[in-house]
């Protein structure tokens, strides 16, 4: 059946779903506590909720709810098998719509258990790994509780063969492997699960059912970075290195056993919710005793937000004096901006990039220094639908605006796994912090971290220390990533003292004698902040070597410097520094320009030691532009940007014209 056809037929399956077998207009509208399904075609949780709502009402359990828990368990187990005693035809009709929304064919939704309904539950049993084949199954209670889920058998749209052998060994249920009963097996990563998890560690030679379970999971977490892992029932060396990868991704201790963080981490979006924190973020002020307690007790980077709405009434704005609090405590601060973010409404590229505007207002406000990352959230459980038709477009418009303002600021996104890894993919998000808690969004279910994690928001208590007791979330933070700021108001440095700064790095490259000093310059000057994994796809890493041996003779990192001639605050990291480590007096022999991964250039002729750079500056309605030709003998190479390290790749992204901050 191709992708129209299928579509056409879930929509018709979906409003089934709500009906009772005669096919009338009588719905289960009227109940109290049902919630119809859209009539969309789309046969997800809603529909699964909507059929479970109707089974439960024809058990005569009410009020209604979006679970098969316990009670319409033991209200099925009442019952004839349905395929040989059961004379409600409602039953019948939703276990056939039960049948569809799984990806088989069991009839016309008629009511009648036929022959067809018949081969389609015996092949959704061996998909399941409960018979063999060919071997008949009746409708017991477990397969209709299992009907009645979102787990999937059979390989759909996207899908690969892993993925339903995958589902076959986690239907025979990890809860029912540790010990839980079968009426408990809720799904539920409750404490029984937590206990049975830390009573069955796996690693190196172990086999069974459990490594199957425990394979499945890490199927579903991969790839990790470029690196897969299979299906088995032993656990091997090759297991073994995948599940290290893993944990060094997941900032775990990575001893390549399935230990129960591990478990925890594969299982649910906030891994284990009691593990250490480093990070934390909260909507109530960082007074200077709070800073105190939360640097003692373990933490360095707190999340702050940059401003809120006027309507607001929970003042979790940043105030006057916090952030000399969070400094003075040893902690750095990542900023986050949320003006709602709680509906589809809320998203469109118009208002990302009105809200860009008010973020760089209020960040210059405080004095966040250049190349701060801001975390503008998604606060709500989007589909992939929304992702697409909404949240795209706005993180669009997010950084349309920021280069509006000069690009000081770069933007982050702060969601569930799937927006982070989304909206990375198609607007390159410098970092995501990933919103683990919501444990319920479907962004987070059966999704990876984003390769770009750099924080995960795994637990909500109140913290107790220094004498103080307010609400606080801990933010596992991932090594090697955002490190926040630990100071603001950072001064700009002339550009006489930034080409000092490009001949010192060119000077330590030539003692340090790897090849090519000129872009080893380069790599180490934009190291800070274009070498994560979308520039290392792009261009290649930076050379380690050479960071670690700048770094251990005092090198640090420029980010910004006053260009004398326009008067223009730079970016260091961008094109400014490509012509002037050029310029350097000691080259080598030969000279291969390299192009700067913000620019966009284009190159006649070829090249020669010697040039010359002429900058000039002009105004455009979107705001000042820096053109520089650079003559190479005999041939011009000629590259335009927006002033202050504006992105060339971005040039096209147009946006409204600058409005008023408070608009």
């Amino acid at each position: 059946m191709n992708d129209d056809a299928h579509q056409a037929m879930g929509e018709e399956w979906t409003r089934r779903s709500s009906k009772d077998s005669s096919g009338s207009a009588k719905t289960y509208g009227g109940i109290a506590g049902y919630e119809p399904c859209p009539e969309d075609g789309v046969t997800g949780w809603a529909t699964t909720y909507s059929l479970t709502m109707g089974l439960q009402h024809e058990l005569g359990i009410g009020p209604v709810v979006a679970n098969f828990g316990p009670g319409t368990l033991a209200g099925i187990q009442a019952r004839p098998d349905t395929a040989l005693g059961e004379e409600n035809a409602n039953i019948r009709n939703i276990l056939q719509c039960g049948l569809f929304a799984k990806g088989y064919w069991g009839g016309s939704g008629d009511g009648t258990y036929s022959s067809t309904t018949d081969r389609a539950v015996t092949e959704m049993a061996y998909d399941m790994g409960t018979t063999s084949p060919g071997e008949p199954q009746f409708v017991t209670p477990e397969v209709f509780k299992a009907l009645l889920s979102m787990d999937a058998y059979v390989v759909t749209a996207g899908g690969t063969e892993k993925v339903r052998h995958i589902r076959q060994s986690l239907m025979k249920a990890l809860q029912y492997e540790v010990g839980i009963p079968e009426d408990l097996a809720n799904g539920n990563f409750g404490p029984g699960t937590k206990a049975g998890l830390r009573r069955n560690p796996v690693s190196v030679g172990s086999t069974g059912i459990l490594v199957q379970l425990f394979s499945a999971a890490c199927v579903f977490d991969e790839p990790v970075g470029n690196v897969r892992t299979t299906f088995t029932h032993s656990f091997d060396a090759d297991l073994e290195e995948f599940v290290k990868i893993f944990q060094r991704f997941s900032a775990l201790d990575d001893t390549g056993r399935g230990d129960y963080r591990t478990w925890a981490q594969l299982l649910i979006s906030t891994g284990d919710p009691d593990r250490s924190a480093s990070g934390c973020d909260t909507r109530f002020t960082i007074a200077a005793d709070r800073a105190r307690a939360l640097f003692d007790d373990g933490y360095r980077y707190v999340g702050r937000y940059l401003g809120e709405p006027p309507e607001s009434t929970l003042n979790k704005e940043l105030q006057p004096g916090e952030l000399a609090n969070i400094f003075d405590a040893g902690l750095s601060v990542f900023p986050i901006w949320q003006y709602n973010a709680r509906e589809l409404a809320d998203f469109s590229y118009t208002s990302g990039f009105q809200v860009a505007l008010r973020a760089h207002e209020r960040a210059v406000h405080h004095g966040f220094n250049r190349g701060t990352v801001i975390y503008f959230a998604v606060d709500y459980d989007v589909t992939q639908a929304d992702i697409e038709s909404n949240i795209v477009p706005y993180f669009s418009g997010v950084p349309a605006g920021l280069i509006n303002q000069g690009k000081r600021y770069v933007h982050g996104v702060y969601g569930a796994r799937n927006v982070g890894a989304e909206v990375t993919k198609s607007t390159y998000a410098r970092w995501s912090s990933v919103s683990g808690m919501s444990r319920g969004f479907s962004g987070n279910l059966g999704f990876p971290l984003p390769a770009n994690w750099a924080f995960n928001q795994i637990k909500e208590f109140t913290f107790t220390g220094g004498g103080t007791e307010f609400d606080l979330d801990n933010d596992v933070h991932k090594s090697g990533t955002d490190q926040g700021q630990e100071s603001v108001n950072k001064p700009s440095t002339p550009s006489d003292e930034f080409v000092a700064y490009v001949q010192m790095l060119y000077d330590w490259e030539l003692n340090h004698g790897s090849a090519g000093p000129s872009l080893r310059v380069m790599e180490y000057i934009r190291s800070g902040s274009h070498n994560e994994f979308q520039w290392k796809r792009l261009l290649g890493g930076v050379d380690e070597a050479f960071i670690a041996y700048a770094n251990e003779h005092g090198a640090y990192l420029m980010r910004e410097f006053e260009d004398s001639f326009t008067g223009h605050e730079l970016g260091a990291d961008t094109r400014p520094g490509t012509p002037i480590a050029r310029n350097c007096s000691r080259r080598p022999e030969s000279v291969r320009p390299s192009v700067s991964p913000t620019s966009s250039r284009t190159r006649t002729g070829t090249c020669s030691p010697r040039r010359s750079v002429v900058a000039r500056t002009s105004s455009t309605p979107s705001g000042s532009t820096t053109s520089a030709t650079e003559t190479w003998g005999d041939s011009a190479i000629t590259s335009t940007g927006v002033s202050g390290g504006g992105d060339g790749r971005e040039r096209g992204v147009h946006g409204p014209q600058r409005a008023h901050h408070g608009g």
